[in-house]
């Protein structure tokens, strides 16, 4: 049970043959043909590319484990049906396909939402619904995706879903195949953990990198002052000597360069994973630590780690100080 945006309180029902004629209606309204087909459309107004008559409708309401409309008073404003892998029938290529490569789900068959209650949260609730009632087997959810379907991708990944594959059905309309397993709470904490651990550690990684980089860079210029001072060589020999140990201190640079270059991608790589884990922990109830107030406009840069970007640069400051070196020893 629910609350719309405008205060209406929505309930959840189990559908009944008093829904069916209103379901037809909705599906209807919401068919692949009824559809522009230059629209992107989310997953609240999706549209539906099975044609279930009202007769399957009424046998689905015997023989699908979870059959729902989302209703406010006598007037259903969504359905969701969804039956488990014993109930595929022959002609459905892409289920049963997965099942035999994967074993048995649940598929999550149609979604649908009037188009006016759209955007209101129900289709998420009409989600939440079955996953909280099913322990069985791992859920999955086909959507179409030509043309691609951001919004689709943003809502399952907010509930929880990963993306399985991408299969082009006989129909030819390709579809990004969702799957959802039951959460382990052990599990969650230890991956979580788990990702911390990695992003500490990279990031730990590239500042010994730096700090190496900058112990070879004190080296390398306490050679070359010592091969032009006093102390060097001197003449030619010294100037030549330390013509090669500025090339080799470009060449060190332009190395770090890039290896901080492919740290800090793997850094943002790692904290892409604890931004995903933490986003699906605190839809739960848990709470944002790595993102907190990344989502504000002026805080937008705890997503990024700019400190990273100043890591790769710094390197290349110092290389374009080696080749201004070289070019005065040479002039000289």
């Amino acid at each position: 049970m629910g609350h719309g945006s405008h205060g209406e309180q929505i309930e959840v029902l189990r559908a009944g043959e008093e829904h069916i004629a209103q379901i037809v209606e909705l599906a209807s309204s919401r068919s692949l043909s009824q559809a522009d087909a230059e629209s992107s459309v989310p997953v609240e107004g999706g549209f539906l590319v099975s044609g279930y008559t009202e007769d399957d409708y009424l046998a689905r309401l015997t023989t699908a484990e979870h059959f729902y409309v989302a209703v406010k008073g006598t007037e259903v404003l969504a359905f969701l049906l969804a039956y488990s892998s014993d109930q595929v029938e022959h002609d459905e290529w892409l289920n049963r396909r997965i099942k035999s490569t994967l074993g048995s789900f649940l598929v999550i068959k149609q979604i649908c939402v009037a188009r006016e209650a759209a955007r209101r949260g129900i289709a998420s609730m009409l989600y939440y619904h079955v996953l909280e009632r099913w322990e069985e087997t791992p859920v999955i959810a086909a959507v179409v995706d030509q043309p691609p379907n951001e919004t689709s991708g943003r809502f399952h990944r907010k509930l929880g879903f990963q993306e399985l594959t991408r299969l082009t059905p006989p129909d030819g309309m390709p579809r990004v195949v969702w799957v959802w397993r039951k959460p382990r709470e052990a599990m969650l904490r230890a991956q979580y953990a788990t990702s911390v651990d990695l992003y500490k550690h990279e990031d730990n990684t590239n500042w010994q990198k730096l700090n190496n980089f900058f112990y070879i860079t004190a080296g390398l210029a306490a050679a070359t002052a010592f091969s032009l001072g006093k102390e060097g060589a001197g003449g030619s020999l010294g100037k030549g000597l330390a013509i090669v140990i500025a090339i080799i201190g470009f060449g060190t640079s332009l190395a770090f360069s890039q290896m901080l270059r492919f740290g800090r991608q793997y850094l943002l790589a790692r904290k892409s994973a604890v931004i995903e884990l933490e986003e699906y922990m605190a839809w739960h109830g848990g709470h944002r630590i790595v993102t907190w107030h990344a989502s504000e406009g002026t805080d937008a840069y705890l997503k990024v780690s700019p400190t990273g970007l100043i890591m790769v640069l710094l390197p290349i400051l110092v290389g374009l100080c080696w080749l201004a070196v070289i070019g005065v020893l040479i002039a000289n």
